[in-house]
Order: structure tokens, then C-alpha cells, then sequence
């Protein structure tokens, strides 16, 4: 995938595609850092951009790092 910033366009592998449901986008402005979880509220991801444009509803897509990427190379373990 790649993200447009204001430094240009980079690429990013392994990421995860989430869109919204129903009539609502999945993240908004302000919420990169957020931690996502899964259905058990385990942590599944940790959220680094969002758009407002795309997906299936037109409302944007986000694009999460998924959190065993995020955690191994800081050595920690979640509890």
C-alpha cells in the first residue's frame, strides 16, 4: 500500500485494510497511535494512517500495523 504525505508518497508492506461499517468511516483525524482490537478485546493492530476516501462505503480506509510487527522489535510482551 502506499500513503501520500507531505513528504511524498511512501510504501508500506504487511498492513492491515480495515473500512468502516455502515454509513461510518473505521478511524477519523487524530486517531494514529490508537491500539485496535479484535472481537475478544485482544490487541490486533496500532493504527498509523486514515482517509477519507475509498472503501466500499466511499467514507475512507485506515491502515493499521499489525501488533506482533510492533511489539517484537521493542522486545515486550502484552499481558
Amino acid at each position: 500500500m502506499t500513503v501520500e504525505y507531505d513528504i511524498g508518497v511512501l510504501s508500506f508492506d504487511n498492513q492491515i485494510e480495515i473500512e468502516g461499517a455502515g454509513n461510518r468511516s473505521f478511524s477519523d483525524a487524530g486517531d494514529s497511535g490508537s491500539l485496535i482490537v479484535d472481537d475478544q478485546m485482544l490487541a490486533a493492530a496500532l493504527l498509523f494512517a486514515g482517509g477519507d476516501h475509498g472503501g466500499s462505503n466511499g467514507k475512507g480506509l485506515t491502515y493499521a500495523n499489525p501488533i506482533a510487527a510492533v511489539v517484537r522489535p521493542l522486545n515486550v510482551k502484552l499481558a
